[in-house]
């Protein structure tokens, strides 16, 4: 059913205010606008450009504001993002043919941050023993210990094993050979990394889809 706490279209709005303000000429009257007192968030987030021109008419830059939802976001998550979307315009503006792949969003700090320090994974191989070795020495060495287990599914590392295997025998006979991509569409669950692991033993290269 329906939450009319929130709309039900999006939650995320990006909104360019490019149309010419309206001159009222009321004949004995002066009419002037009011700024508006922001409104409660009627969306997560929402981000609003307005044009500028100047006297001649003519495009003078752009304005901005974020309106946020306050139990969703903080004030400098808001100003990360605004900083973001200036980066992205000021490179744009600066060369308009960039291609989309070249625009950098993060900073080099940000960059750093996420690429290294979030990623340090490195990890001594097992005498350089791949994935599906390494299951097949465990499903030799504890057949009935438990390898996946996802909600109520569980299955052991020998029964892990001869599934894969015969997975893996069929993918073979379809064709599949070493680096070749074979794609997976599959919910999370234990049929996903038997069909992954059975990929790896065909030796091919899944791609979740």
């Amino acid at each position: 059913s329906r939450s009319l706490s929130r709309t039900p279209l999006f939650q995320v709005m990006l909104a360019l205010q490019n149309v010419p303000e309206p001159e009222w000429r009321l004949r004995g009257t002066r009419v002037r606008a009011l700024p508006m007192v922001a409104p409660a968030a009627r969306f997560d987030l929402a981000v609003t450009l307005t044009e500028r021109r100047d006297e001649r008419g003519a495009p003078a830059g752009l304005d901005g504001d974020v309106l946020l939802a306050a139990d969703l976001f903080d004030e400098d998550t808001a100003g990360a993002l605004a900083r973001r979307l200036v980066r992205v315009l000021d490179q744009v503006a600066a060369d308009p043919g960039i291609r989309l792949s070249d625009v950098d969003v993060l900073t080099a700090d940000e960059r750093a941050r996420v690429v290294e320090r979030w990623h340090e994974t490195a990890a001594v191989s097992a005498g350089g023993a791949s994935v599906p070795e390494l299951c097949a020495e465990r499903a030799r060495r504890s057949p009935d210990a438990v390898a996946v287990r996802c909600g109520a599914d569980a299955v052991s590392y020998g029964e892990l094993e001869a599934r894969a295997n015969r997975l893996a025998r069929h993918l073979r006979g379809l064709g599949v050979r070493r680096e070749d991509r074979v794609g997976l569409c599959l919910p999370r669950g234990v049929d996903m990394v038997v069909g992954e692991l059975a990929v790896w033993k065909a030796g091919g290269a899944f791609v979740p889809l």
